[in-house]
């Protein structure tokens, strides 16, 4: 079971580490009091747990961040709103390594909002996490061998994590987005997850990607956030098809418009649950359901970065001053839906998604977006004009996405 040091960021009002003994199997049970965004020097973090049937372990973790929620839709305040949904062998734990890294990128993002602010001559927006937890981590031991047993079992899980209140708490943070952007406002909010944690937001979000993918016009509509980031997701490319199945149609490849992502997955090429378990453990609905062809066929049972008509980039480790090489490399491109492949020096496995490039570049996706967002607010009549009015500001960098992380020190 792996365990992190705590940034010293002045973060209080989680719960005091406990140091568990070398086997067991994790509660059914939350991992954190109910209170709501609790402060450190630089950001405000939220931490909201769902049970193994995808209800709040308690209530009053999703009411207290809904009710701040719509205080901030009411009193008009824009604020940047970054959710992670941790995955397998993960939980909210309050010394879990990916609470840990959460919480330095929030304080990173929080520097940069400063920064930005600053060169805008504007005043820095509030910095806001939220921290899903679910039951990821059920039985360990002092090796990986007990919770690797557990991959289908909490595949299951997630998928009923997917499908209960989790929903709720995006649709109130979409109403959030929404209405500030129609009132000429400049919220951003960013939606990431990992390995079944990303399973949970594509299922949570699928409906909307779709509808954006599919609008006939110039620019991609991000309706329910600005950026969707999953990496290493544990789920089928089925799931998949619908958007693949828009992005690359004549009309969709003949747009002229450029926009940032509205969508990113990364898979590490050497994630072998995702690569290896995955196809085995969904080996048995290739014998059962009907499939249209060869890749619906492979669809069935591979993950969505693992489908090679899907992926749009690649991307490797350092190479001389750049953080990381993308392959294409622009900010803006026309698909702003990416499937990226991810080096072993990017991203190490299933779980190595903490390490320093990967890190750049999804922080250089972030500021981009920071960038973007904080340049102006907007007046506009409705939400798509704002959306589409947002997309056509300066970002104010040059085009190339490493070229922009060296230029901010990531």
């Amino acid at each position: 079971m792996s365990r992190s040091t705590q940034p010293n960021d002045g973060l209080t009002g989680l719960r005091p580490v406990v140091t568990p003994p070398p086997f067991g199997v994790m509660p059914n049970a939350a991992h954190q009091d109910a209170l709501g965004f609790m402060k450190a020097d630089t950001f405000a973090l939220a931490v909201v747990e769902f049970d193994d049937q995808g209800r709040c372990y308690d209530r009053a973790q999703l009411d207290k961040v809904s009710d701040r929620v719509e205080t901030m839709r009411t009193g008009r305040e824009d604020v940047i709103l970054l959710l992670f949904v941790h995955g397998w062998k993960h939980d909210a734990r309050s010394d879990d390594p990916n609470l840990s890294s959460f919480r330095v990128v929030l304080a990173q993002t929080a520097a940069y909002e400063r920064s930005s602010a600053a060169t805008a001559g504007g005043a820095p927006r509030p910095v806001m996490g939220i921290f899903v937890g679910w039951r990821g981590l059920t039985a360990y031991g002092p090796s990986d061998i007990v919770a690797d047993t557990t991959f289908w079992g909490r595949q299951a899980a997630g998928h009923r994590v997917a499908v209960g209140s989790v929903r709720e708490l995006f649709g109130r943070l979409r109403h959030y987005r929404n209405s500030r952007l129609k009132n000429g406002g400049a919220p951003l909010l960013v939606i990431a997850g990992h390995s079944f944690g990303g399973m949970i937001v594509y299922s949570a979000l699928a409906q909307s990607l779709i509808e954006s993918a599919s609008a006939p016009v110039e620019t991609v509509i991000a309706a329910f956030a600005d950026l969707v980031v999953l990496a290493n997701p544990a789920i089928e490319g089925a799931r998949y098809l619908p958007i693949y199945d828009l992005v690359s149609s004549p009309a969709f490849k003949g747009r002229t418009n450029v926009q940032l992502p509205v969508f990113v997955c990364v898979q590490a090429t050497n994630d072998q649950p995702v690569g290896t378990f995955f196809p085995i453990g969904n080996f048995a609905n290739r014998l059962e359901e009907a499939t249209i062809g060869g890749l619906e066929e492979r669809c069935v049972t591979h993950a969505i970065g693992f489908i090679d008509e899907f992926r749009t980039h690649k991307i490797a480790g350092p190479d001389g001053n750049a953080p990381f090489v993308l392959t294409p490399p622009q900010i803006e491109q026309a698909d702003p839906f990416w499937v990226v492949a991810a080096a072993k020096a990017v991203i190490d496995g299933h779980s190595g998604i903490w390490q320093a490039p990967f890190l750049s570049f999804l922080k250089a996706l972030v500021f981009q977006q920071v960038a973007r967002s904080q340049a102006t607010t907007i007046a506009a009549a409705s939400l798509n004009d704002a959306i589409v009015a947002r997309s056509e500001k300066e970002p104010g960098t040059g085009g190339n996405l490493a070229d922009f992380a060296k230029e901010i020190g990531l």
